[in-house]
């Protein structure tokens, strides 16, 4: 115990850099075990202890790699200049790992042994899984492109993504003798659910427009459309996790995923090494939406890519969901340009609209109190009505009523604490409903799972709402207007309220009426990329409850990863 004690202390002059919180004492204790297993020693530079803390903490930061070049992106705030050493220079942090040949690498030596724990390339540190990855990703999508193998659609909300993947999906099924030769997938299983609705919708309208036969409804219907983890048949307590892997690969000829800007590295990984010799590939995403929440921004490194040539994006600029000139059009392509002063001036502009043309509201949670309040009473008017709604629903067509009320308005938050969060919003009309909201499982409590459950077959995600059957028992109703799912409350998997929700929930969803609700002031969590998912959620009804400094924050900041791929690529 002594020496496994022994094995993860690190140098006492590392305690300020823990202090000013920039590295954590978990990895610097790694770190330090890291070097024991080498059987190198520890008396070395404190920047490559540092560095390689660093790395370790990529995987919660969304980082696959350190870039020493903007190293500024990892700098401490408000640390004691005197106590902290941090060079802005990548030299300075190069040269300190140079002394660390034990742990570190270059990509030519990776394969050496012993194998090292860390790979330097250029201004770049990786752990070595995440470069291994990164550069499988990049080789394999240079390689599928070259061959005409590979497919990129991009596009913002309602620019035609799903109706061209329904063609392909048609023309590829019209020669294909059998419907296992497609599959259908995305990250996670509320997308999987929403792709396979738009895909529906879409193939229903080639139908009775006569563009494709009447037999390919059914055809498209019948296609697995799967979270991208079910489609490898990943199984955590598995000797061998990953199904189908690079030994033993998937069966379809044609593989599409759908949300790619929420995939991250190691998933984007797992798949390309799965794929069958020669199958089709295509990735259809919009590039300007939040990244994973893991490591890396796969799609947004290989949009940046094509511009060089490296592959090839088709990129549609379709606008089905929004009207050119349309309040949520307008500001949200200001928005993704990043121009705070144009969409401030359009936010005002729409602001300012006549009572006939109010699709578009802007509330400053500072100045306007009053306007605040009574948006707070249209929510909890909404849910009131939610709530009135579920209690006298018993049938399938009530249950689709009530669901389809629900999507009619949605709050959709930064953050999930405070006044402005989702516990705030969700506190707050649970206070205007009184009686209504009485008890756990009250009726109209509109729910979202938090985690996939393969008994009840419901994803991360899925949103209900607490209803009655025929014997006056509460359940809880999930569907569109395709279909619902009933299920006892006792069978239902863990469920957070939901009059409110995150806007990283909220990705590829949309709602009659969204507001988008950000923090008084500046935060971290403020970024372009959330904004402009939050508002075009919206459908077509927006309002923005935020203040000028807040949009002007988010606009202001693009997401910033550190990764290889874009250069790989």
């Amino acid at each position: 115990m002594s020496s496994l004690y022994a094995s993860t202390q690190y140098p006492d002059d590392l305690r300020p850099y823990v202090d000013a919180r920039a590295v954590e004492s978990r990895d610097l204790s790694a770190v330090s075990a890291l070097f024991r297993l080498a059987g190198a020693s520890r008396n070395v530079d404190p920047l490559a202890w540092v560095a390689f803390a660093l790395v370790l903490g990529t995987s919660r930061s969304g980082h696959t790699c350190v870039d020493f070049s903007h190293i500024d992106l990892w700098s401490p705030e408000n640390a004691d200049a005197t106590a902290v050493h941090w060079p802005s220079g990548a030299a300075d942090w190069v040269a300190a790992l140079s002394t660390t040949p034990d742990l570190v690498c270059s990509p030519g030596q990776r394969t050496d042994a012993p194998r090292r724990p860390f790979v330097l390339d250029g201004t770049r540190l990786y752990a070595a899984r995440s470069y291994e990855e990164e550069l499988f990703v990049a080789q394999y999508l240079r390689t599928a492109s070259a061959a005409g193998r590979l497919t990129i659609v991009t596009g913002g909300p309602g620019s035609g993504k799903t109706f061209g993947v329904a063609h392909r999906i048609v023309a590829h099924m019209s020669g294909a003798s059998g419907n296992d030769t497609v599959a259908l997938a995305a990250p996670t299983g509320l997308a999987a659910k929403r792709m396979d609705r738009a895909l529906r919708s879409a193939v229903r309208w080639a139908v009775s427009k006569g563009d494709v036969p009447s037999g390919m409804e059914s055809v498209v219907d019948a296609l697995p459309k799967l979270t991208v983890h079910k489609l490898l048949k990943y199984n955590p307590v598995a000797r061998v996790q990953w199904r189908f892997n690079a030994k033993d690969r998937m069966p379809y000829d044609l593989v599409i995923i759908d949300e790619v800007s929420m995939m991250p590295l190691s998933m984007m990984a797992r798949l390309l090494e799965a794929m069958k010799d020669g199958a089709e590939l295509i990735l259809v995403g919009d590039p300007h939406q939040l990244a994973s929440v893991d490591a890396g921004t796969v799609l947004a490194d290989i949009v940046e890519a094509s511009v060089r040539g490296a592959v090839t994006v088709e990129s549609l600029t379709g606008k089905y969901r929004f009207e050119e000139g349309t309040p949520v059009d307008d500001i949200a392509t200001h928005t993704k340009s990043g121009d705070a002063d144009a969409a401030l001036a359009a936010v005002r502009r729409h602001a300012a609209g006549t009572a006939s043309e109010a699709r578009f509201a802007w509330v400053d949670p500072v100045t306007e109190d009053a306007a605040l309040q009574q948006l707070a009473r249209t929510v909890a008017g909404h849910a009131r009505e939610l709530c009135e709604l579920a209690a006298g629903a018993s049938t399938p067509d009530q249950y689709r009523a009530v669901l389809e009320f629900r999507d009619g308005l949605q709050v959709v938050c930064a953050h999930r604490r405070g006044n402005l969060g989702v516990s705030g919003w969700n506190s707050a009309v649970e206070r205007q409903l009184g009686e209504l909201a009485r008890g756990l499982w009250y009726i109209g409590r509109p729910v979202i799972v938090t985690r996939n459950d393969s008994f009840s077959g419901l994803s991360n995600g899925d949103i209900g709402v607490v209803c009655r059957d025929a014997g006056n028992r509460p359940v809880v109703v999930f569907g569109d207007s395709e279909g619902v799912t009933v299920l006892p409350v006792a069978r239902v998997p863990h469920v957070e309220t939901v009059h409110a929700l995150t806007i990283h929930k909220s990705q590829g969803s949309e709602f009659g009426h969204t507001v988008v609700v950000l923090p008084k002031g500046r935060s971290r969590i403020l970024t372009r990329e959330l904004l402009y998912t939050g508002m075009t959620r919206a459908k077509p009804h927006l309002t923005i409850v935020a203040t000028e400094e807040a949009l002007r924050a988010a606009i202001g900041t693009k997401v910033q990863r550190a990764t290889g791929l874009a250069g790989l690529l």
